[in-house]
């Protein structure tokens, strides 16, 4: 019989046995669970391997820090312990020696056939402090830029030579000590001709030294040392140098951004020391700002007299808070709370606006608590006082005492409605100016206000673009957009700090004599804050230095860059102009340069909402000195002619182009009158009006006044009276309606 062949066809396949392929599969399936769990176990173990490493460097970096907050504190502890065992040892001898005096004169009383000798106290050698072995620690170098700067020795030597100094004052030498080490290593953060941010941030010690030094060369060591003699910045310093609020970056970053000349830093320190000693010890960085503000405030602000008149019928104090009492007045308000700001969060920028306050007490107090407004809603206190057109065209003066109250039932005009607001604001904790400037309607008055943190609005301008304000740290007059943009911190961002650290930095180069790195320093501060004039300032001065030796092709590269970015800030505008005046002009052709003038005028009223009246008139006299420069007198009659016709429906415009016009010409009389007749003409033509409007007319007698001065200048006696008996009478006449109120 054939053996069955299972292959053959007819025959049914048999099914081979799947326990086999079960088993592999199971196997297959615990093996890859058995290493799941094995790569899940290690993934577990480096995740926590790395949180355990993150923890450990942060714990260090934390230790550090505390350790380094540690040694500040005790340093300063150290230094105050030390400066208060001197004074106890000062006391102590002066009482052995009054004590010793009373018993001669005792003795001598008793005995006065007796004169023996008193033997002389043997003179007590000067201490040579060089010869103290500790002061070799001034010589040896330490790293401040380079990843060893962070390494424990090194912060031991730098902590350590900054201790030494506390303890003994010898500033000088550590001065000098600073200086050697940052002209080593201050350059390594510039690379290939570019700011190396990177390298600046990793190098905390550059800018601490840096720091240090900047205020210890322009105070001068010798000043340190002596006024660490008196009562005052004998503890102020060892504060200023170590407390963890860092008010030594605090001053030199406000010393930068209000440009303070550095002769004056000794003089601003002995003051701030004396408020900072008013305050007590927990909240003296609280109140640091608030004392570093009143120690800048101008002395003239600081003495004069209130704005209160002394009445015999009233028995109202007219004599201001003086400057310290102020700063007192300020910190208790805040401590009770009773302030619409935090003061602790104002710059002393912000609190200069605050401390320049010169009221009495109870004129505070009611400003405080009558005045219901928001910090927000400030702008609405101009408007609380109501106007009166018999004090502006009558010159009515309603008051008795000028206070608060009186002025608010009284009303008065625009000067009593920036007084009213401008003044319960800084009673308030609110930063504010008082602004003036001329328009169309004659002068006005308005305010500035830093309604937040962040932003100061204008209020009761009524689109005057000429205000100025006196800045209360030196009286200097400034145009409002230097607080309305300029102080702005949405404006400038929150890179200020770190611009005006980069201008720090740019000064040590310039003392270096390193020019390139220092300019370098520039350019990344106007980087940072492009929207703050203080580096593009210093960045044109430097440039303009001979040895700089900067070519024309990049004053024209800087000057098209600003005009580019800031079309619509006429102080950038009038920043640009002035480079040109100063350096590029002298360089081209006068056709050239007066065609570059003519097209910025016209940039500067479209781009800026027909310009600023005062930089239009600057710019149409940069287009006149341009064509005296060639001896064209014709070119000057020509352009003032026409300018007098486009700008005289801008009255502040046209009165300022006038005098412009009679300085070109004022030494022919001829000329002067031929400008006269010109002037007239435009004036009849384009700006005289038969309004009714005291104001408008009272601008337009004005601008004929004018005219007929310089029609008595010209010659023309008799049409200068016909004038000015015109004007008289027009200005009378719009007085008419209106009457004096009861």
């Amino acid at each position: 019989m054939n053996p069955v062949n299972p292959l053959r066809p007819g025959f049914p396949k048999h099914k081979k046995s799947s326990s086999g392929g079960i088993i592999i599969t199971i196997v297959l399936v615990l093996a890859l669970a058995a290493g799941g769990v094995a790569y899940h176990r290690v993934s577990v173990q480096r995740k926590a391997a790395a949180a355990e490493l993150a923890a450990r460097k942060e714990a260090e970096a934390k230790a550090a820090r505390a350790r380094k907050a540690a040694e500040l504190e005790a340093a300063r502890r150290k230094a105050e312990e030390r400066a208060r065992a001197e004074a106890e040892e000062k006391a102590r001898l002066e009482a052995e020696r009054l004590a010793a005096e009373e018993a001669a004169g005792k003795r001598q009383n008793k005995e006065p056939e007796v004169a023996e000798p008193s033997p002389e106290e043997p003179k007590e050698e000067p201490v040579v402090q060089e010869e103290d072995p500790r002061l070799e620690i001034f010589k040896k170098p330490v790293l401040l830029v380079s990843l060893k700067a962070n390494n424990a020795a090194n912060r031991k030597l730098f902590t350590d030579a900054f201790n030494l100094a506390l303890e003994t004052g010898r500033y000088d030498l550590y001065a000098d000590f600073l200086r050697s080490n940052l002209e080593r290593d201050a350059v390594k953060v510039i690379k290939f001709g570019k700011f190396d941010a990177s390298m600046y941030d990793q190098s905390p010690y550059l800018m601490r030294a840096n720091e240090l030094y900047q205020l210890i060369s322009k105070v001068g060591a010798e000043t340190i040392q002596e006024q660490i003699k008196e009562s005052s910045p004998r503890y102020f310093y060892p504060w200023l140098f170590s407390d963890p609020s860092d008010p030594l970056r605090l001053f030199l970053r406000t010393m930068a951004r209000e440009q303070t000349p550095g002769e004056e830093w000794g003089g601003i320190l002995r003051k701030w020391a004396e408020f900072w000693m008013k305050t007590s010890a927990m909240p003296r960085s609280r109140y640091s700002s608030l004392a570093l503000a009143c120690a800048m405030l101008n002395p003239r602000i600081a003495s004069s007299p209130s704005k209160l008149r002394a009445s015999s019928s009233t028995n109202i104090s007219t004599t201001p808070l003086t400057l310290e009492q102020v700063f007192e007045y300020f910190m208790e308000m805040d401590e009770a709370r009773e302030l619409l700001t935090d003061i602790s969060k104002l710059s002393p920028s912000e609190l200069l606006f605050v401390v320049d306050v010169r009221l009495p007490r109870s004129e505070m107090d009611w400003a405080r608590k009558k005045v219901r407004l928001t910090r927000k809603g400030w702008g609405g206190a101009y408007s609380m006082i109501r106007y009166r057109m018999d004090r502006a065209a009558l010159g009515k003066d309603p008051y008795t005492n000028y206070t608060f109250q009186e002025i608010l039932d009284e009303g008065g005009i625009c000067m009593d409605q920036a007084y009213f607001a401008v003044n319960t604001a800084k009673c308030n904790g609110i930063p504010s100016a008082y602004v003036t400037g001329d328009g169309n309607r004659g002068p006005h008055a308005w305010v500035n206000l830093l309604t937040t943190d962040e932003t100061w609005q204008s209020y009761g301008g009524y689109g005057y673009n000429t205000g100025h304000f006196s800045h209360p740290h030196n009286c200097k007059s400034k145009h409002e957009s230097t607080l309305l943009q300029g102080m702005d911190k949405k404006v400038n961002g929150a890179r200020l700090d770190t611009s005006l650290d980069y201008l720090s930095l740019a000064d040590l180069f310039e003392e270096m004599q390193k020019p390139d790195c220092a300019r370098v320093m520039l350019e990344a501060a106007t980087q940072a804050t492009p929207g703050s004039p203080l580096g593009w300032e210093r960045l044109i001065a430097l440039m303009g230095r001979p040895e700089s030796g900067t070519k024309l092709e990049e004053w024209d590269e800087l000057v098209a860059m600003i005009k580019r970015k800031f079309r619509s800030r006429p102080d950038y505008l009038a920043m640009a102009a002035r480079v040109e005046d100063e350096y590029i002009f002298p360089m081209r052709d006068a056709s050239t340069n007066k065609r570059h003038v003519a097209r910025d005028l016209k940039k500067l009223e479209k781009e800026t909402d027909e310009g600023r009246s005062d930089l239009t008139s600057a710019a149409i006299k940069r287009q006149a000195d341009l064509l005296m420069e060639n001896g064209d007198k014709a070119g000057v009659a020509a352009l003032y002619r026409k300018s007098m016709k486009d700008y005289a429906r801008r009255a502040e415009v046209f009165e300022a182009l006038m005098g412009q016009y009679y300085e070109y010409v004022s030494q022919d009389q001829e000329a002067v009158l031929q400008m006269a007749k010109e002037a007239e003409s435009s004036y009849n033509r384009y700006i005289r009006t038969k309004s009714g409007d005291y104001f408008k007319v009272k601008k337009e007698a004005a601008i004929q006044r004018r005219i007929a001065g310089y029609y008595e200048k010209g010659g023309n006696g008799k049409k200068a009276d016909s004038l000015r008996k015109d004007a008289e009478k027009r200005e009378k006449n719009s007085k008419k309606g209106i009457r004096e109120e009861n």
